[in-house]
């Protein structure tokens, strides 16, 4: 009889402690703001990566990453960077500012013609994307 009564008190006091523990978490998941539904909101990240349709050795090339989350331009982004790369080689990373409405642009000039690769590396509300777009240099 006293191993029953010795189960049952470990017993009632572990479900006491289960109880506690949740009536603690009940509490903090009081704290959120639930009349604002953008602090639980789920982010995306889009980046449109633009290049020109042609482009020649020795004059500059405009690329432009328009950035999007949950259809809203992101002005803020932690790191926009673009990488040039021909084949499989990495020429160079170059990191750019905001320039207006979720657009982050690099001018660049191509010393030789060739076929070259352009990654735009973007960082923002912890995510990472990074499209990628080949272009040929005449």
């Amino acid at each position: 009889m006293k191993i029953k009564s010795g189960v049952l008190s470990v017993m009632l006091l572990a479900g006491l402690t289960l109880a506690a523990c949740s009536g603690e978490e009940e509490h903090d998941h009081g704290d959120m703001d639930h009349d604002n539904p953008s602090s639980d909101e789920i982010r995306s990240l889009e980046v449109d990566l633009q290049t020109p349709e042609s482009i020649q050795s020795g004059e500059a090339a405009e690329f432009t990453a328009h950035v999007t989350s949950n259809e809203e331009d992101v002005t803020d982004a932690d790191q926009v960077m673009f990488e040039i790369l021909s084949g499989e080689e990495s020429l160079e990373m170059i990191e750019v500012d905001h320039s207006e409405n979720g657009e982050y642009v690099l001018e660049y000039t191509f010393d030789e013609p060739g076929e070259y690769s352009v990654i735009a590396h973007v960082d923002a509300y912890q995510l990472h994307t990074m499209p990628e777009e080949s272009v040929t240099v005449e």
